[in-house]
């Protein structure tokens, strides 16, 4: 008898960038995933120098993609606008789970420069930690206003779709990854990755299933721009394009990592490139040691042996080469849909590693409760327990920065410093 296999089409992974809005659709078949439709279009000038007018600008783009892309149905999981989120640690007596809510909430009214009674408040509990002599409970309070929630979703839904649930970046950005890991030794694994943005930089570690802790660091790539622009006297649209132009005509090669002295030596203009950009580099090398060595202090356990770079530097040579060097342990640039039938996505689209393609992928795949296969050559334990569905969580989160001092210091970490929310109490965020 031959056995039928359903597609299940997912929803619309819409991912609104400071640079560009992305929009990706999957649809599950058994233990595979296919790229039913994508779209990319890039925010204008405007859009860019003016924040208050990149969600009114996106949604216009987005009623575009949606009705020109090819996509299934208009319902769609979107992230909430980093702007609008925000994020505290506490760091607590161990108390039994029931009393943790209640006292946590108390705590939460003088942390938050809102009323939190008018907002959106959630709770995860990020795990055990030492503190002297002390162990303590480690909670990432996350918490985001009601107006502002609902404002972003009256936008969104004048552009035509159906927000069937809201997300948050980091969380996003690792299921893209997560949703692959189905052995059981997998789950000891440390992941880390680098989600390079155009504003900002978001470093998510993970051990297996669940994300242990994230961080924003306030360098993007428009801050690579503005170095090049600055030092080659050009103006930053140019030294986007250039830099750009770059990375198409000398990609990143995860299988052959190589010093970016090497790498810019052979082109004059590139050479030029890395030189004005250079400092840049090496400040977001240093922020993301800073991480690694707090987690390493703070989480203690089995260490990292990688970092995964996604966003739209992941194939830049130079900046993998940095990180390489300020690291100290391999960078490569991450390949998320490498698991993933691509064959229906433009030929344009499928170039390179695809790691900004990171987000879109979490963002659709987000209410699947499916662990997929990973094409990545290694034997599965057929006998092996498929993993328990991840636990949903309402309300909304937001990052906000992890003090460098946490790391030299890790034991007097105050309360206020973004840290480790776990993935699958993240999963969930509704309006």
């Amino acid at each position: 008898m031959i056995k039928l296999t359903r597609s299940q089409v997912q929803p619309i992974g819409l991912d609104i960038g400071f640079d560009s809005v992305k929009m990706l659709q999957v649809e599950a078949v058994g233990q595979h995933l296919s790229v039913l439709a994508s779209a990319r279009q890039p925010l204008n000038a405007e859009a860019r120098a003016k924040p208050e007018l990149r969600i009114p600008l996106a949604c216009e783009l987005v009623r575009q993609m949606v009705r020109q892309g090819g996509f299934v149905g208009k319902h769609v999981v979107t992230s909430l606008p980093r702007e609008m989120l925000h994020v505290k640690n506490l760091r607590l007596p161990l108390i039994p789970p029931h009393e943790l809510a209640q006292a946590v909430r108390f705590e939460a009214k003088n942390i938050f420069p809102f009323d939190t009674d008018h907002a959106h408040l959630q709770i995860l509990p990020a795990g055990e930690v030492r503190q002297g002599l002390d162990v303590r409970q480690e909670v990432i309070v996350l918490a985001a206003k009601q107006e502002d929630v609902d404002a972003y979703l009256e936008q969104i839904h004048r552009a035509g779709v159906v927000v069937e649930s809201l997300d948050v970046e980091p969380c996003a950005v690792y299921r893209a990854f997560e949703r692959f890991i189905r052995r059981r030794e997998d789950e000891a694994d440390v992941h880390v990755i680098v989600d390079v943005g155009a504003r900002r930089t978001q470093v998510v570690i993970g051990k297996g299933r669940d994300i242990t802790f994230l961080k924003p660091v306030e360098i993007g790539s428009d801050h690579l721009q503005e170095a090049v622009s600055r030092k080659l006297a050009i103006t930053m649209d140019e030294a986007r394009a250039l830099r750009r132009r770059l990375i198409e005509a000398n990609p990143a090669d995860p299988s052959k990592p190589e010093a970016p002295e090497m790498a810019a030596r052979r082109d004059p203009v590139q050479q030029a490139v890395f030189d004005a950009a250079r400092s840049t580099m090496e400040d977001l090398g240093r922020e993301i040691a800073l991480c690694l060595r707090y987690y390493s202090v703070t989480f203690r356990g089995q260490r990292p042996n990688k970092v995964k770079l996604v966003g739209g530097e992941s194939c830049d040579p130079l900046v993998v080469g940095v990180l390489n060097a300020a690291l100290g342990i391999p960078v490569e640039s991450a390949r998320p849909l490498f698991s993933v039938d691509t064959s229906r996505m433009r030929a344009g689209e499928r170039c390179g590693a695809m790691g900004e393609w990171a987000m879109a992928l979490g963002l659709s795949v987000k209410l699947t409760k499916t662990y997929f296969a990973p094409r990545d050559g290694k034997p599965r334990d057929p006998t092996a327990p498929w993993p328990e569905p991840p636990k949903a969580v309402a309300e909304v989160v937001d990052i906000n920065q992890i003090a460098s001092q946490a790391a030299a210091a890790p034991a007097a970490q105050p309360a206020g410093q973004a840290a480790a929310p776990t993935r699958k109490q993240a999963e969930e965020v509704h309006a």
